[in-house]
Formats: structure tokens, sequence, C-alpha cells
């Protein structure tokens, strides 16, 4: 539930508890309460304030705390390829560019290659110059 329909379901309540107990102090007949009208009045008033009072203070509680923040966007590759001949394939999961910041949460790689492709993969950011040129690419029989 949002904050704002919170506060109003607070205000709400308050404002309810307030006229139901002003109603039942007017009309019904309880031995503490004064028998004079006007007394009898400002007493039923007085009992709705602090009853209302009491309820605002443990909804207002309620409706003003914070909601747990949104749980975090995984950020996911998934990345799939196959090279034949002489193919050459490169996969990268995060960046190119360095510092950019979008190395993903999780990354899938999927490669298959034959004959004399080629398949380059890197799992997160890739900062050397030229695709190709990585020591660790090995070709796949």
């Amino acid at each position: 539930m949002s904050r704002p329909m919170r506060w109003t379901v607070a205000v709400v309540a308050a404002a309810v508890t307030f006229w139901v107990c002003l109603w039942a102090a007017r009309t019904v007949s309880w031995g503490w309460l004064p028998k004079e009208e006007d007394t009898r009045f400002a007493v039923a008033i007085a009992f709705a304030t602090v009853a209302a009072t009491v309820v605002a203070a443990g909804v207002g509680w309620w409706a003003g705390r914070e909601q747990p923040p949104a749980p975090a966007v995984e950020r996911a590759v998934s990345q799939r390829a196959t090279a034949t001949g002489k193919a050459r394939i490169t996969q990268i999961g995060g960046s190119r560019t360095p510092g950019a910041g979008t190395t993903p949460d999780r990354v899938e790689q999927h490669a298959e290659a034959s004959d004399e492709g080629r398949v380059i993969q890197v799992g997160g950011d890739r900062h050397s110059e030229e695709a190709g040129t990585d020591d660790q690419s090995t070709p796949r029989p």
C-alpha cells in the first residue's frame, strides 16, 4: 500500500473513532457521565478526542513507517554462438569500454566451434583494443 493511502486510512480511522465514541457517549447512559446536557456533551467530546488520539497514534505509526526498498533488479546476459569454418565470434558479457559500469550480475554464455572456428568469451568487461587478441582464446575442435 502506498504511503499516501496509508495516511488516508489513518485519518479516516481516527475520524470514524471520534464520531463513534462521541455518538456512544451521547446516546448510551453510563454511570460515569454527568446528567446535565452541557457537561455531558463536554465529557463526550473529551472522551471521543482521547479515543481518537489513541487510534491515530497506533495507525499513524503504521502509516509513517518506511516501506522496504524495492528488490534490486538482476541484470542478466544470455548469449549463444556457433562458429564454423574460419568464423571468429567474440562474446562479451559486460562492456568493451573501460569504466562503463555495465557489468551484469549474471552471465550465461554457450558457444560451439568447429573446423577452424574461434570463439572468445568474456564474462565481464573486456578492455583490449581489438577483439580476438585475447591470449586465453583457443579454437575448439
